[in-house]
């Protein structure tokens, strides 16, 4: 059987592209390994820019009705605030109201019944996923039930993660910057904290986010150095997890000693990945499955996104080569190399692990108050899209200024 695309892969950047070129009239198969989406700890809130993508696609009204719950307000709390500092992500980007959060299964869900929606043919359950490249690749696959399944196409599209087998076949590379940090998280309910606001604070050990979902549920996380990277592991993480939240004195996050946690407690380190050709020819890698950002910064959604969205419109208008796809290269290997820069500030003000922690985090706190002309703006590009950030402050100056408070 034949097809004009074939989208390896149904989470986030594979369904959101699979909607888009259905939408388009383009005959897309998505192959999914998984029967039911399970949680494993992702990333869920969106970043302003990647609710703009959203829109762009036209997918964001599915995950909004999905039940995505849109925060315009994040509270900051910095070391020894007792207030927090206001940031404003609902003026971040024109026409967005804010960081979009909703549960990780849920979306993926909702894009892929919205695929099914616009005419895409999806499988689930799948196993056994083989690529041949050629000027028609072609994919060797088995369903859930069945035998041997062998679907040619004009693009196929690597969506399937961090173990990318497309990007393998393809023979695509990635380089990798170590972690500086690592990621734990926890989903909770009945959470009875005030919804209006998502909350970041800092403590002794790291970074402390809490965003909410709505409906009493919440998904909070904590970013730690290397020698923390076990704190919240084994049967007694999620105390720990609740108990390290609960004692940094942010207004009411006492009130998570009596929220449930509804999922497990994982920790991940902050690797960061990329390459400059995620493609071949008759090959495109979107999300993961083509680098992924350091998770500190919050982007891995909105990259996804945005990955969809071009090559939704390069693939309309007849990509299929290497040379086609290149632009798209272009763009995504410096969108990551910014968002890079986001990351590594985050984790070098709040949880690189050194002596100077403390003036380090002064200084960054100071310097985002006063609009700093060179701190400020890198920040911001997380929230309203790494483009935003001047060309001259992308490079390792800021981590030196800060390093050295």
């Amino acid at each position: 059987m034949t097809h004009d695309v074939i989208v390896i892969g149904g989470g986030i950047g594979g369904a959101a592209l699979a909607t888009g070129l259905a939408r388009d009239g383009v005959d897309v198969l998505v192959l999914e390994a998984t029967e039911v989406y399970t949680d494993r700890v992702r990333g869920e809130s969106m970043q302003p820019w990647g609710v703009h993508e959203a829109q762009r696609l036209a997918v964001a009204d599915a995950l909004v009705d999905a039940g995505g719950h849109t925060t315009a307000v994040w509270a900051r709390y910095a070391d020894g605030d007792e207030r927090p500092r206001e940031i404003p992500v609902g003026s971040m980007v024109a026409g967005v109201a804010g960081t979009l959060n909703l549960h990780h299964p849920t979306a993926c869900q909702a894009l892929l019944d919205a695929a099914v929606l616009a005419g895409a043919t999806v499988h689930r359950g799948i196993r056994g996923v083989e690529v041949e490249l050629g000027s028609q690749p072609v994919v060797h696959w088995r369903p859930a039930s069945g035998t041997r399944v062998s679907s040619r196409a004009n693009v196929v599209v690597g969506a399937d993660g961090r173990a990318s087998v497309v990007r393998r076949s393809a023979g695509i590379r990635l380089h990798e910057q170590r972690a500086m940090g690592f990621i734990a998280g926890l989903l909770f309910d009945h959470v009875e904290i005030a919804p209006g606001r998502d909350i970041v604070a800092e403590h002794e050990r790291g970074l402390f986010l809490l965003f909410h979902q709505g409906a009493g549920r919440a998904r909070a996380y904590h970013v730690v150095g290397p020698s923390d990277r076990a704190r919240y592991s084994g049967a007694d993480g999620p105390s720990r997890f609740i108990s390290d939240a609960a004692a940094m004195g942010a207004a009411g996050l006492d009130a998570l000693a009596t929220a449930r946690p509804a999922g497990p407690t994982a920790a991940f380190p902050g690797t960061d990945t990329w390459t400059d050709r995620p493609y071949a020819d008759g090959v495109v890698l979107v999300g993961d499955a083509a680098g992924h950002n350091d998770p500190t910064a919050g982007c891995g959604l909105s990259i996804a996104l945005r990955d969809a969205r071009i090559v939704r419109e390069l693939i309309v208008a007849g990509a299929n080569t290497a040379e086609h796809f290149a632009p798209y290269g272009i763009e995504r290997f410096e969108r990551m190399r910014r968002l890079r820069l986001v990351a590594d500030l985050v984790n070098v003000a709040s949880v690189e692990e050194a002596p100077n922690r403390s003036a380090r985090r002064t200084l960054f706190a100071k310097s985002m108050e006063a609009f700093d002309a060179q701190i400020f703006p890198v920040m911001l590009g997380m929230f309203a899209g790494p483009e935003t950030i001047p060309d001259h402050l992308v490079d390792d100056a800021v981590l030196h200024r800060v390093r050295s408070a």
